[in-house]
């Protein structure tokens, strides 16, 4: 009886306790050391890229990647000479960007000028649950143009905004420290 008695006490009080579900998780990860590299390419400009990303050409002459591959990020750069025709190119990468427009919550435009060396740009940034959390392109207004997105290998989400603002941030330092050759 006794043995009887501690059972329905335990299942009793065991019954009592409320359990209170835990959020979902997500895996930490540690962000890269903030160290830059001079881009060494066979092109009309140059530029600083993070030591934790590597570029990968494409097809197209200039057009390359900047890996950020422990990240799972890539920004997808592509290159044009201007020939009377900066406008045309302003148009497409503003088309470009604002096909975010259905899906984010907000497209912010910050313009870029450093009049000392001719580099001239706009970058957009999204809010929201769009496929790229940033746009940009920067052009000398005479000879080139250079358009540049950034993507990751995973669906957008509060988990991966930590990593995302720290990869934006690495892209204003490679705008800023951009050079026409």
């Amino acid at each position: 009886m006794n043995k009887a008695c501690a059972i329905l006490l335990l299942v009793f009080i065991g019954c009592s306790i409320e359990y209170t579900p835990k959020p979902k998780g997500f895996l930490r990860v540690d962000l890269p050391a903030k160290e830059v590299v001079k881009s060494n390419m066979d092109c009309p400009f140059s530029f600083e890229h993070p030591v934790y990303s590597s570029i990968s050409n494409r097809k197209t002459n200039c057009w390359f990647d900047v890996d950020f591959n422990s990240l799972e990020g890539k920004l997808h750069m592509s290159y044009k000479a201007i020939k009377g025709d900066l406008n045309k190119h302003i148009e497409e990468s503003r088309e470009l960007a604002y096909k975010h427009s259905t899906v984010a919550e907000a497209i912010n435009e910050q313009a870029f000028i450093n009049d000392s060396i001719e580099v001239y740009g706009l970058v957009y940034t999204f809010e929201g649950k769009t496929a790229s959390p940033m746009q940009f392109y920067l052009t000398d207004s005479s000879e080139h143009f250079v358009r540049g997105a950034l993507y990751f290998n995973t669906h957008l989400n509060d988990s991966i905004q930590p990593i995302s603002d720290f990869i934006i941030s690495d892209i204003y330092q490679m705008i800023e420290s951009w050079d026409w050759k």
